[in-house]
């Protein structure tokens, strides 16, 4: 091989694996190194990635990038056989598995093999040490639930497969716990007996180890064969704020052209999944059992026991309708959206002129839209558009989630920095199936109350893993008519506010 030719051939290798670091399609790559190479030798492919590095690139992606490495050069790429969806590096499956691959062995190489030599060695300090950091790292699997509680259950709850993600949701809950009561006995002080901190490590390992099982074998091909290549790019895409277990941040995989406009095809292994799933969901009641409030009509069929009621005079039927709408009780407090035909004006300046009538003449809002300016929202006490609307809720220093009066959610808050995950997958998902089965019914309570005007506000406070006070308040949102509308959940990381003393003034 001339030097002009092994030159080229690692140029072309550098250009495969930046077209993958940068979100190029896999199928491309294997495409351009099969017309490419006949084979490539281990050493061209190191001295590719060092080049990498050298113009940039992280080296600790490099972990992530030995497995797209290992599939792309792999024997000719199993010739012309097109790579299952969830083996392409990226793809939220394939970060899944890895993240479980990388578990097993931090329990099968690392902590259980440390745990007996350090029961053998009667009190190896330096055991026990490993002992600690095994358990840490293990700890970090809560990135990896979050991202399947958060992006995950909410698409499967989408396609009426809800019992399988409530029950896994629960066992999450309960691994958590079982890692984080191993983690105290291994650092108390004194040690608790041997044989406690034995059973206590050996269960953590063996629920991990079994939920493994079961989201690679139940969970996974359930959600390959319902999810759409946009579900998967929306899990791809809100995977990163949430973070990663024991793993370099992946590659970022999104779907083809093609791919996004294949519409999903009906499914008989998904109706079967959704069948059953109904099936579960109702033996184990998991349904909302919340009933409705009876009407007036309902209460006066029950009083009279069948007998025809008295019909009110027309005359005086009309008398309560007009008092109704004098009260406010019907088209005075909803919001209503105006479509102005644009005014003839050589003045640019957004003034009274275009929209101060609009502010005077509603008690609740309405949205103005006048084909020239940005949509404007015109509130009781002011307006903004709606591009400063957005800015002014992205910069409050507070969680805030919006859940309608049939108990969905259909707005949050992001700041960057929320104390609790929400992604877009929560919206248009009911409340009851957004947290933990062991939180469902205090939820269904408080949303309960709210509904039958019992309360107004409820709130709780939090020491979050030790580490943030965290208070978290819910209101009822109500109009005028004190018709219920929806709630509002506020959560704040209230740490700082804990620790100011004295006063500050503005002039200080």
């Amino acid at each position: 091989m001339t030097e002009s030719h092994a030159i080229d051939r690692q140029k072309k290798i550098v250009q495969i694996l930046s077209m993958l670091h940068e979100g190029g399609n896999f199928e491309t790559a294997k495409q351009i190194f099969d017309e490419t190479f006949d084979g490539v030798d281990v050493s061209e492919i190191t001295n590719a990635e060092r080049e990498l590095i050298a113009t940039g690139l992280n080296p600790m992606e490099i972990q992530t990038l030995c497995n797209v490495h290992a599939a792309v050069f792999r024997g000719k790429i199993n010739n012309n056989t097109k790579t299952p969806t969830e083996a392409i590096p990226g793809h939220p499956v394939q970060v899944l598995k890895l993240e479980n691959t990388v578990l097993m062995s931090l329990l099968n190489d690392e902590l259980l093999p440390t745990l007996k030599k350090w029961q053998q060695s009667g009190s190896d300090p330096t055991l026990l040490t490993r002992m600690q950091n095994a358990l840490a790292d293990l700890a970090k699997i809560d990135h990896h639930y979050l991202r399947k509680e958060n992006l995950i259950f909410p698409l499967m709850t989408k396609y009426g497969i809800t019992a399988p993600p409530k029950v896994m949701w629960g066992v999450d809950d309960e691994i958590r716990g079982w890692i984080k009561a191993a983690q105290q006995l291994v650092n108390a002080d004194p040690l608790p007996d041997k044989y406690a901190i034995e059973k206590a490590i050996e269960k953590a390992a063996k629920e991990v180890d079994e939920m493994v099982f079961k989201e690679e074998e139940i969970m996974l091909p359930m959600n390959l064969e319902v999810f759409t290549p946009s579900d998967w790019a929306m899990i791809q895409r809100e995977s990163d704020p949430i973070g990663y277990t024991l793993i370099a941040q992946p590659l970022p995989w999104q779907p083809t052209a093609e791919e996004l406009a294949t519409k999903p095809k009906p499914s008989k292994l998904a109706k079967e999944l959704n069948a059953m799933a109904e099936q579960l969901a109702q033996s184990q009641e998991l349904a909302s059992q919340r009933p409705q409030a009876p009407t007036d009509r309902d209460v006066l069929a029950e009083i009279h026991n069948g007998t025809p009621m008295p019909v009110a005079p027309a005359a005086t039927v009309a008398k309560l309708q007009k008092a109704q709408t004098a009260d406010g009780d019907n088209e005075k407090h909803v919001p209503s959206i105006s479509v102005q035909k644009p005014k003839q004006s050589h003045n640019t300046h957004r003034g009274p002129a275009v929209f101060g009538a609009a502010t005077s003449e509603s008690d609740s809002g309405r949205i103005e839209i006048d084909g020239i300016h940005p949509a404007r929202v015109l509130l009781p006490t002011g307006s903004m558009d709606l591009g400063e609307l957005t800015n002014v809720l992205r910069l409050l220093p507070l969680d805030l989630t919006f859940v309608d009066a049939t108990d969905t959610v259909r707005w949050f808050s992001d700041s960057g920095e929320r104390v609790f995950p929400r992604t877009t997958a929560v919206i248009g998902r009911l409340v009851k199936d957004c947290h933990p089965p062991k939180s469902v019914d205090k939820v269904e309570k408080i949303l309960h109350d709210f509904h039958a005007g019992k309360q107004d506000h409820a709130d709780f406070w939090i020491n979050l893993h030790h580490e943030k006070m965290v208070y978290i308040r819910y209101f009822a949102i109500r109009n005028p008519a004190g018709a219920y509308l929806g709630c509002l959940e506020v959560t704040q990381d209230i740490s700082k506010i804990q620790q100011l003393e004295g006063e500050k003034r503005l002039g200080d």
